[in-house]
């Protein structure tokens, strides 16, 4: 009867019902909840995507998606090894070093920050002989880092790519490398763009001063803890103490990574020819490649050294007595002045 009356109303409008407040109130929370929840998946959601484990990029190594890190001292070859990991996806190789490649788009973005135009192209032409310029369409150069991140998204929507390097990270993240909070905020943003993209990015850092007298380990890297937390995999690239052209690839953060890769490294070979690295195929455990046995022993020798010296002796007496080169009691003299062992800084050899 009242909706009859209604429409005999003028332009036969209706007043809008009348809605109870507490119905209201519970339609607000729940599409407050709705709105909370927007983001969550289920655990049968999750399991019902696939049947295959996480995809790799470098077989048991590199993910195909997420951040990673290579870090080491200066003159490692840490740009090297990073521009042949390039090449090799590019190039179709099925392979880096004797690791598995599993690439989708055979492409690499390459963000050099240390090495411009000429730089790169004089390197280059070396490097990559061994494919040709043919096989290496897919290598793309970025020069210039003024928002980097948006320029990086803008590229990779229009091209995908396998992996975006980053040499190196020290010069896109200009803050305080001590602020754990900003460097994880920082990288934040890099890890929702590789999500996003589907693609992994890889910073290359550099290890802390003196951390080679030291065993290989995450907590080498530059900003601490609040760099490497945010790293799927982390590598320190180190020298050989006594083979100048071999190094050790040290895995010192991966989660998946079997034992023995955690506690033994892989020894490469370098050639200063092509700038690139083959496999020796020999594994060393980490504690052989840190320095600190052989520093007490060189600190011990200095203390008796140091004795002898403050007794009267002359460097030749104390090289006869101790089974030394006189050079290397030198050496032990300098090494402790260098290390700052026991005063070493007032010992001056009197006219020997």
């Amino acid at each position: 009867m009242y909706m009859e009356y209604y429409d005999a109303m003028p332009g036969g409008e209706r007043p809008a019902p009348f809605v109870p407040q507490a119905l209201l109130d519970d339609m607000a929370l729940h599409s407050r909840q709705a709105q909370q929840l927007e983001h969550e998946v289920t655990a049968p959601d999750l399991l019902d995507e696939s049947d295959e484990d996480m995809p790799f990029l470098i077989e048991g190594l590199l993910h195909a998606k997420g951040l990673a890190c290579l870090a080491g001292s200066s003159d490692t070859g840490k740009s090297a090894i990073l521009r042949q990991l390039a090449e090799d996806i590019c190039a179709g190789a099925g392979h880096f070093l004797h690791f598995p490649l599993h690439t989708q788009h055979r492409s690499v973005i390459y963000v050099s920050t240390e090495d411009g135009r000429d730089a790169t192209r004089s390197i280059l032409r070396r490097q990559t002989r061994r494919y040709g310029e043919k096989k290496l369409h897919g290598l793309r150069f970025i020069f210039h880092t003024e928002d980097l991140l948006t320029t990086l998204s803008r590229n990779l929507s229009v091209k995908p790519a396998d992996l975006v390097i980053i040499d190196c990270f020290s010069d896109v993240y200009t803050h305080d490398l001590k602020d754990t909070h900003k460097i994880r905020e920082f990288l934040k943003d890099y890890f929702e763009l590789a999500d996003e993209r589907g693609c992994c990015i890889l910073f290359l850092h550099h290890t802390g001063k003196r951390t080679e007298d030291l065993l290989p380990s995450k907590n080498n890297f530059l900003g601490g803890q609040g760099f490497e937390a945010k790293m799927r995999l982390g590598i320190e690239l180190r020298r050989d103490q006594h083979r100048p052209q071999h190094r050790h690839l040290c895995l010192v953060k991966g989660n998946y990574l079997p034992d023995l890769d955690k506690t033994h490294s892989h020894v490469l070979a370098f050639c200063p020819d092509t700038l690139t690295f083959t496999v020796t195929g020999e594994r060393v455990d980490f504690t052989q490649l840190s320095r600190a046995s052989e520093i007490e022993e060189s600190r011990s020798k200095y203390i008796t050294a140091k004795d002898l010296k403050e007794s009267g002796r002359s460097y030749s007496e104390i090289a006869d007595m101790m089974g030394l080169g006189k050079s290397a009691v030198g050496r032990l003299f300098d090494k402790a002045k260098k290390h700052g062992w026991d005063g070493a800084e007032v010992i001056e050899e009197a006219g020997d």
